[in-house]
């Protein structure tokens, strides 16, 4: 059984409200957060680009990943987040669409340059990527939507550089950042 998380007092977060609701991004745009570039990047599938006819991102006033609206929604996209200054836990509200067989499309992780591929966000639970170790759980499944957290913990004495997350059909919102 793994300890509880520490509280989030800490941590300063983007949630995307002040991006206008209907805003669309595709691979190459960023968003200048106040701790942070994101920049959208090609989804991949065995470590090859796919998607990017359709693949997109859209400001939505929804609140499908948990957070308050809006929220972000993304399509066969990955984003990578490079927090201004090396950062010690880094933490995202996911949703993730459920296909209609019940499975996941691939999901990409990417921390400090390593990469991982996996079925769902709560996948890479206790594993260790680029340094950190992923703390990843559901909180609340809905309709056809996978929803939880994804917390990146960097090991001791380490730092987090950048992380990356993808998948085919995904929401996300409020990520938090502690230096």
């Amino acid at each position: 059984m793994s300890a509880a998380s520490p509280a989030f007092a800490k941590f300063e977060c983007y949630d995307f409200s002040g991006l206008t609701v209907g805003t669309e991004y595709s691979s190459g745009n960023t968003v200048n957060a106040n701790f942070a570039t994101i920049e959208f990047r090609p989804y991949q599938v065995g470590g090859v680009p796919v998607g990017s006819d359709i693949g997109g991102a859209t400001v939505q006033q929804a609140q499908i990943a948990g957070g308050a609206a809006p929220e972000m929604e993304m399509k066969t996209l990955t984003v990578q987040i490079v927090p201004n200054k090396p950062i010690k836990r880094m933490r995202v509200q996911l949703a993730q669409n459920i296909t209609p067989t019940g499975g996941f499309g691939e999901s990409n992780f990417e921390v400090n340059g390593e990469r991982r591929d996996g079925p769902s966000f709560e996948s890479v639970n206790g594993k260790r990527l680029g340094g950190t170790e992923f703390r990843a759980k559901s909180a609340n499944n809905t309709a056809n939507w996978h929803v939880g957290t994804v917390e990146l913990h960097a090991k001791p004495g380490g730092q987090i550089n950048g992380f990356s997350v993808g998948g085919h059909t995904w929401r996300l919102d409020n990520m938090c950042i502690d230096r």
